[in-house]
């Protein structure tokens, strides 16, 4: 009885959550690229991985927060470029655990502390920091959450391996879910604090002029930033 109880109000917890998620994926976003990344056609093996390593001079290294309000603020400016700016902003998923993501709205625009800081709250606003989300989209067969379509770029913190050193870079037969996944981490070279940046692209709907642009917001950005 104690189990069926809790396994109740799991689902009732979960259930709660429709309406917020609903929000943060509404408005529906155009395409990123050319066209949506559609998993039933595009796989690990339709992308490419470029990597960027940029100087970091600020005084205190750059955490996930910063980092994500760094791409926020690229999008903005590549969609600018293109005349694609978004008044809703950026939705991106943010890797909770090992390839579980949960979206977040973001701003694209702002004040540098301003921005860093409406990042913060926007991620601490996510019901049980996001780790339900997954149970909420795939579980609770909600049409209005159904009807959405999800983030078209996802965001990671830290390499792509295991503490045991085992890679965890998916399979090139593996549908790709993203049209750009972006990792982040830190590192110290020479007492140099260096960004290394890894972004997995969909190549069948970027150009390189795409990429090569967004790299160099990218840079520009982070000069900004620190």
């Amino acid at each position: 009885m104690n189990a069926a109880v809790t396994a109740t109000s799991a689902v009732t917890a979960a259930a709660a959550q429709v309406p917020y998620w609903v929000a943060v994926l509404t408005p529906e976003e155009r395409s990123f690229g050319s066209r949506r990344t559609d998993p039933r056609i595009d796989t690990v093996d339709s992308s490419v991985v470029t990597t960027v390593r940029t100087q970091w001079t600020g005084a205190d290294l750059p955490n996930s927060t910063t980092l994500l309000a760094v791409l926020a603020d690229t999008v903005g400016s590549w969609q600018s470029d293109r005349c694609r700016s978004c008044a809703s902003g950026v939705l991106v998923d943010i890797e909770s655990s090992p390839s579980t993501y949960f979206p977040v709205r973001l701003p694209t625009r702002g004040h540098v502390a301003t921005l860093i800081e409406e990042v913060r709250r926007r991620i601490a606003g996510a019901p049980n920091g996001g780790s339900d989300y997954r149970t909420v989209k795939n579980t609770l067969n909600s049409p209005a959450l159904d009807r959405k379509q999800g983030a078209q770029i996802a965001f990671r913190y830290g390499t792509e391996t295991t503490t045991d050193d085992n890679t965890t870079i998916p399979d090139d037969s593996e549908p790709l879910t993203h049209s750009l996944t972006v990792t982040c981490d830190t590192t110290v070279v020479d007492g140099v604090t260096m960004v290394d940046t890894d972004f997995r692209w969909n190549c069948r709907i970027f150009t390189r002029a795409d990429v090569d642009d967004f790299e160099r917001f990218w840079e520009k950005t982070i000069s900004v930033f620190v």
